[in-house]
């Protein structure tokens, strides 16, 4: 995707949802949305083998149970 297709896209989907968009903000989310594509481009790119994994997904522990004051009696 080019800068203009990009600049394309992202007037179209604010026009969709109703976002209100001014061509400098326009411009710099196609710009931002670019560098994001080259990024992915980057890592799709990435040769892995069946045997490797993607990293976890993070899962915070639970935060300990708090006693109540009526759990104290």
């Amino acid at each position: 995707m080019d800068e203009q297709q990009a600049l394309a896209y992202v007037k179209a989907a604010a026009m969709a949802v109703g976002l209100p968009l001014d061509d400098a903000r326009a411009q710099r989310a196609a710009v931002h949305m670019g560098r994001t594509a080259a990024l992915a481009a980057q890592l799709d790119a990435f040769e892995m083998e069946v045997s490797e994994e993607s990293a976890e997904i993070f899962c915070p522990a639970p935060f300990p149970a708090v006693a109540r004051l009526s759990d104290r009696a």
